[in-house]
Protein backbone atom coordinates (compact mmCIF):
# COMPACT_ATOMS: atom_id res chain seq x y z
CA UNK A 1 0.00 0.00 0.00
CA UNK A 2 1.50 3.33 -1.01
CA UNK A 3 1.25 6.66 0.85
CA UNK A 4 -1.62 7.91 -1.33
CA UNK A 5 -3.75 4.79 -0.65
CA UNK A 6 -3.03 4.84 3.07
CA UNK A 7 -4.08 8.52 3.31
CA UNK A 8 -7.31 7.59 1.51
CA UNK A 9 -7.97 4.72 3.98
CA UNK A 10 -7.34 6.98 6.99
CA UNK A 11 -9.52 9.78 5.60
CA UNK A 12 -12.29 7.30 4.82
CA UNK A 13 -12.09 5.84 8.36
CA UNK A 14 -12.33 9.30 9.94
CA UNK A 15 -15.36 10.23 7.79
CA UNK A 16 -17.02 6.91 8.72
CA UNK A 17 -16.42 7.41 12.45
CA UNK A 18 -17.72 11.00 12.36
CA UNK A 19 -20.77 9.79 10.43
CA UNK A 20 -21.49 7.07 12.99
CA UNK A 21 -21.18 9.57 15.83
CA UNK A 22 -23.58 11.95 14.08
CA UNK A 23 -26.13 9.17 13.56
CA UNK A 24 -25.88 8.17 17.25
CA UNK A 25 -26.31 11.78 18.37
CA UNK A 26 -29.35 12.14 16.11
CA UNK A 27 -30.81 8.89 17.45
CA UNK A 28 -30.36 10.10 21.04
CA UNK A 29 -32.10 13.39 20.25
CA UNK A 30 -34.98 11.67 18.45
CA UNK A 31 -35.64 9.27 21.33
CA UNK A 32 -35.57 12.15 23.80
CA UNK A 33 -32.32 11.21 25.51
CA UNK A 34 -31.01 14.68 26.27
CA UNK A 35 -28.74 15.76 29.06
CA UNK A 36 -31.55 16.44 31.50
CA UNK A 37 -33.27 13.82 33.55
CA UNK A 38 -36.74 12.81 32.49
CA UNK A 39 -39.09 9.89 32.70
CA UNK A 40 -39.65 7.84 29.57
CA UNK A 41 -43.14 6.87 30.71
CA UNK A 42 -42.27 3.17 30.85
CA UNK A 43 -40.74 3.31 34.27
CA UNK A 44 -37.29 4.03 32.85
CA UNK A 45 -35.47 7.23 33.79
CA UNK A 46 -33.06 9.04 31.47
CA UNK A 47 -30.30 10.99 33.17
CA UNK A 48 -27.26 12.40 31.35
CA UNK A 49 -27.92 10.10 28.37
CA UNK A 50 -28.03 6.95 30.49
CA UNK A 51 -31.26 5.04 30.88
CA UNK A 52 -31.74 3.68 34.38
CA UNK A 53 -34.14 0.84 35.01
CA UNK A 54 -37.21 1.43 37.15
CA UNK A 55 -36.58 1.48 40.86
CA UNK A 56 -37.62 -1.85 42.35
CA UNK A 57 -37.04 -3.46 45.72
CA UNK A 58 -34.08 -5.40 44.30
CA UNK A 59 -32.54 -2.49 42.40
CA UNK A 60 -32.91 -0.25 45.49
CA UNK A 61 -30.91 -2.70 47.59
CA UNK A 62 -28.26 -2.89 44.84
CA UNK A 63 -28.05 0.92 44.60
CA UNK A 64 -27.76 1.24 48.39
CA UNK A 65 -25.09 -1.47 48.65
CA UNK A 66 -23.12 -0.08 45.70
CA UNK A 67 -23.26 3.56 46.89
CA UNK A 68 -22.49 2.72 50.52
CA UNK A 69 -19.81 0.17 49.64
CA UNK A 70 -17.87 -1.25 52.55
CA UNK A 71 -18.80 1.70 54.80
CA UNK A 72 -21.94 0.16 56.26
CA UNK A 73 -23.79 -3.12 56.28
CA UNK A 74 -27.20 -2.56 54.66
CA UNK A 75 -29.80 -4.06 56.96
CA UNK A 76 -32.78 -3.28 54.75
CA UNK A 77 -33.82 -1.16 51.79
CA UNK A 78 -37.59 -0.73 51.48
CA UNK A 79 -39.77 0.92 48.85
CA UNK A 80 -43.30 1.96 49.76
CA UNK A 81 -45.99 4.08 48.17
CA UNK A 82 -47.22 3.98 44.60
CA UNK A 83 -45.22 4.15 41.35
CA UNK A 84 -45.52 7.95 41.13
CA UNK A 85 -44.64 8.69 44.78
CA UNK A 86 -42.10 6.33 46.29
CA UNK A 87 -40.87 6.54 49.86
CA UNK A 88 -37.52 4.90 50.50
CA UNK A 89 -36.24 3.66 53.83
CA UNK A 90 -32.68 2.37 54.16
CA UNK A 91 -31.43 0.86 57.39
CA UNK A 92 -27.80 0.13 58.22
CA UNK A 93 -25.99 -1.34 61.18
CA UNK A 94 -23.63 0.97 62.98
CA UNK A 95 -20.09 0.12 61.91
CA UNK A 96 -18.17 -1.55 64.74
CA UNK A 97 -15.44 1.10 64.55
CA UNK A 98 -17.88 4.04 64.70
CA UNK A 99 -17.39 5.75 68.06
CA UNK A 100 -20.13 7.94 69.56
CA UNK A 101 -18.26 11.07 68.47
CA UNK A 102 -18.27 9.80 64.86
CA UNK A 103 -21.94 8.83 64.52
CA UNK A 104 -22.97 12.20 63.04
CA UNK A 105 -20.06 12.24 60.58
CA UNK A 106 -20.83 8.66 59.56
CA UNK A 107 -24.54 9.42 59.09
CA UNK A 108 -23.83 12.51 57.01
CA UNK A 109 -21.39 10.55 54.85
CA UNK A 110 -23.81 7.65 54.33
CA UNK A 111 -26.69 10.00 53.54
CA UNK A 112 -24.60 12.05 51.13
CA UNK A 113 -23.50 8.89 49.32
CA UNK A 114 -26.99 7.53 48.64
CA UNK A 115 -29.64 10.27 48.85
CA UNK A 116 -28.65 12.42 45.85
CA UNK A 117 -28.60 9.32 43.63
CA UNK A 118 -32.06 8.24 44.77
CA UNK A 119 -33.53 11.72 44.29
CA UNK A 120 -32.47 11.55 40.62
CA UNK A 121 -35.50 9.28 40.19
CA UNK A 122 -38.45 11.65 39.70
CA UNK A 123 -40.84 9.20 41.37
CA UNK A 124 -38.94 9.29 44.70
CA UNK A 125 -40.73 11.57 47.15
CA UNK A 126 -38.68 10.87 50.31
CA UNK A 127 -35.63 9.00 51.57
CA UNK A 128 -34.81 8.04 55.14
CA UNK A 129 -31.55 6.60 56.40
CA UNK A 130 -31.54 4.88 59.78
CA UNK A 131 -28.49 3.62 61.64
CA UNK A 132 -29.07 0.95 64.28
CA UNK A 133 -26.85 0.25 67.26
CA UNK A 134 -26.67 2.73 70.14
CA UNK A 135 -23.65 1.05 71.74
CA UNK A 136 -20.46 0.84 69.70
CA UNK A 137 -19.65 -2.70 68.63
CA UNK A 138 -23.02 -4.13 69.76
CA UNK A 139 -25.69 -4.79 67.16
CA UNK A 140 -29.20 -3.91 68.29
CA UNK A 141 -32.60 -2.78 67.04
CA UNK A 142 -32.27 0.52 68.89
CA UNK A 143 -31.99 3.56 66.60
CA UNK A 144 -28.66 5.36 66.88
CA UNK A 145 -29.43 8.05 64.32
CA UNK A 146 -31.96 8.81 61.58
CA UNK A 147 -32.04 11.27 58.69
CA UNK A 148 -35.23 11.93 56.69
CA UNK A 149 -35.37 14.11 53.57
CA UNK A 150 -38.43 14.76 51.43
CA UNK A 151 -38.26 15.91 47.80
CA UNK A 152 -39.10 19.54 48.62
CA UNK A 153 -36.20 19.74 51.07
CA UNK A 154 -33.86 17.76 48.78
CA UNK A 155 -34.29 20.33 46.01
CA UNK A 156 -32.62 22.93 48.26
CA UNK A 157 -29.82 20.72 49.59
CA UNK A 158 -26.29 21.43 48.40
CA UNK A 159 -24.99 17.89 48.80
CA UNK A 160 -21.36 19.05 48.53
CA UNK A 161 -21.90 21.03 51.75
CA UNK A 162 -23.78 18.21 53.51
CA UNK A 163 -21.75 17.20 56.57
CA UNK A 164 -21.97 16.64 60.32
CA UNK A 165 -22.02 20.38 61.08
CA UNK A 166 -24.72 21.22 58.50
CA UNK A 167 -26.79 18.04 58.26
CA UNK A 168 -29.42 18.79 60.90
CA UNK A 169 -30.29 22.13 59.27
CA UNK A 170 -30.41 20.68 55.73
CA UNK A 171 -32.79 17.76 56.28
CA UNK A 172 -36.53 17.47 56.91
CA UNK A 173 -36.07 15.48 60.14
CA UNK A 174 -33.01 14.46 62.12
CA UNK A 175 -32.59 12.27 65.21
CA UNK A 176 -29.61 11.13 67.24
CA UNK A 177 -30.00 8.94 70.31
CA UNK A 178 -29.58 11.00 73.52
CA UNK A 179 -26.99 8.57 74.90
CA UNK A 180 -24.81 9.00 71.80
CA UNK A 181 -25.22 12.76 71.93
CA UNK A 182 -24.33 12.84 75.61
CA UNK A 183 -21.24 10.66 75.12
CA UNK A 184 -20.22 12.64 72.05
CA UNK A 185 -20.55 15.96 73.89
CA UNK A 186 -18.61 14.61 76.88
CA UNK A 187 -15.65 13.57 74.74
CA UNK A 188 -15.66 16.54 72.33
CA UNK A 189 -16.64 19.35 74.67
CA UNK A 190 -20.02 19.90 73.03
CA UNK A 191 -21.32 19.82 69.50
CA UNK A 192 -22.28 23.45 69.12
CA UNK A 193 -26.03 22.88 68.95
CA UNK A 194 -26.22 20.81 65.76
CA UNK A 195 -29.35 18.93 66.81
CA UNK A 196 -33.04 19.53 66.27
Amino acid sequence: MNAKNSKYVIDHAIVTIVGIMAVLALALMVCGCGFDKASTGGGMTVHNNFVTPPLTQDSLREVAARRLGETAQVRSAILSGDTNSLDISIAVDRPATCEDGSVEATMSSLSRKVMPTLFEYPEVSSVSMTMYGVTQGAKSDEIASKVFVNRVTAQDVDWSMFGPMTMSSMVTEYYIHPKILENSNATSGGSGGMHN
